[in-house]
């Protein structure tokens, strides 16, 4: 939404405790949910970024060609159901631990997984700037969150220079800057670009299980 820089109203609950009203606007109690002008609900994410996006003025996010499109579904089914819970994992076996009581095994394993879906990542690029096309689509955003976030786990995008330039691309868009504020209820709008936001630095790549936890 921030990227089409639609404005919407926040109305934040508790995932754990959720309002009684929520199942009258989403059967399965699944958040997010938007609901329209004229009061009618769409839940899921993926569901509103596509209802919304075809809303806006603007170069769409889903581009209308069928097989683009569809690769753009693909991305972020990669990012949803390979990387996404793979950093997830990670963060749960090792976040806020000091090295020495990580879990090895579940290390190594999990940075497998993710090493191989940012070469995957560097291949779909294919040395291009963007993942689907000649423009920024949804595919691409999926990815603006995993690849800040690498290098909590001692990884970064050394060997994958086009992955590494998308990256840095990313992370200085105003939408990106956007989705990584605190949510809020009430009034939201995409904030003014900062004079110089870059990309934090990421470390060498070093297979040792040594890397800093913050």
């Amino acid at each position: 939404m921030a990227e089409r820089q639609v404005d919407y109203a926040s109305n934040l609950c508790d995932r754990d405790a959720p309002p009684p009203e929520l199942f009258a606007l989403s059967p399965l109690g699944k958040l997010p949910v938007w609901v329209t002008d004229k009061g009618r609900p769409i839940f899921g994410s993926r569901t509103i970024a596509r209802f919304v996006d075809a809303l806006a003025v603007g170069p769409a996010l889903f581009p209308p060609d069928p097989l683009q499109n569809a690769r753009v579904a693909m991305a972020e089914d990669l990012v949803d159901e390979a990387l996404l819970p793979a950093l997830i994992r990670l963060d749960r076996e090792i976040g806020g631990k000091p090295s020495e009581q990580w879990n090895v095994k579940a290390y190594r394993e999990e940075t497998t997984i993710v090493r191989q879906m940012l070469a995957l990542f560097e291949q779909l690029l294919g040395g291009r700037q963007w993942l689907v096309g000649d423009t920024l689509t949804a595919a691409d955003l999926a990815l603006a969150q995993p690849l800040t976030i690498l290098e909590r786990y001692g990884l970064d995008l050394s060997g994958q220079p086009a992955l590494a330039d998308l990256a840095e691309r990313l992370a200085k868009r105003t939408s990106v800057l956007a989705a990584r504020q605190p949510a809020t209820a009430g009034n939201n709008k995409p904030p003014p670009p900062p004079p110089q936001a870059q990309m934090p630095k990421l470390p060498a790549r070093n297979d040792s299980i040594t890397p800093e936890v913050p």
